[in-house]
């Protein structure tokens, strides 16, 4: 899948002028990336809906399931060499993306977007393994894998 993950934010409420209010977390800039995000995740759903079975709505219903997914994210143009090294890594650049975006807010936001599609509630889900990697330029996105959880 490709599209650029984005991060969901943590929202919160507070107090203005006496009243709860609610108060979206996350930047302007996060909400249209987190809007393409979801729009790649969804268009995948629906160029696969009858193939998967959801026609009738979610494949997976009451049922305890398993969830892989791996965002690729793009490296920062500073990875790069320049000159007769453009297009090479340099030296020391960082094998994986131990920065933000933070990889439980990345799987949040793919959660919520999947849940009523592909599964009936995101409570079903037992267990989660996430990881984030860089990409190679051009193949930024998620591959997302969703099975009934089977004991081991």
């Amino acid at each position: 899948m490709l599209g650029t993950p984005a991060p969901k934010g943590s929202n919160r409420a507070m107090l203005i002028g006496g009243r709860a209010r609610f108060v979206p977390g996350g930047s302007k800039v996060n909400a249209e990336k987190q809007r393409g995000f979801s729009a790649a995740i969804r268009e995948k759903i629906a160029e696969n809906a009858s193939q998967w079975g959801l026609a009738q709505g979610p494949a997976f219903v009451r049922t305890a399931l398993s969830v892989h997914i791996v965002f690729r994210l793009a490296r920062p143009g500073g990875h790069w060499g320049s000159g007769k090294n453009a297009g090479r890594l340099k030296p020391g650049a960082p094998l994986a993306p131990a920065t933000v975006p933070d990889v439980d807010k990345l799987a949040r936001h793919a959660i919520d977007v999947l849940t009523g599609s592909i599964f009936d509630d995101d409570s079903r889900i037992v267990e989660l393994v996430v990881r984030k990697e860089y990409a190679e330029p051009g193949r930024e996105g998620a591959t997302i894998s969703v099975d009934e959880w089977r004991e081991p």
